[in-house]
C-alpha cells in the first residue's frame, strides 16, 4: 500500500504536468487517482465508471 503522503506527492505532480500542457485536473480524476492508488480500485473498474459517466451525461444533452 502506498503512503497518503506518497499519494498526494504523485498527485500534485500529475497536476503539475498537466498545468504545464494548459489542463485542469477535475475533481473526479482526483477521486479516481486516490482510490487506485490506495487498491480501491482496478483500472478496469475506474474505465466502467468514466464510460458510464459520459453515456449519461451525453443522454442528458440528446434530449
Amino acid at each position: 500500500m502506498i503512503p497518503e503522503k506518497e499519494i498526494k506527492r504523485y498527485l500534485a505532480n500529475v497536476k503539475t504536468s498537466l498545468a504545464v500542457e494548459g489542463f485542469n485536473m477535475k475533481r473526479r480524476s482526483v477521486v479516481y487517482g486516490r482510490k487506485y492508488l490506495r487498491g480501491h480500485m482496478t483500472s478496469e473498474d475506474i474505465i466502467q465508471d468514466i464510460t458510464k459517466y459520459i453515456v449519461n451525461k451525453n443522454r442528458k444533452f440528446v434530449r
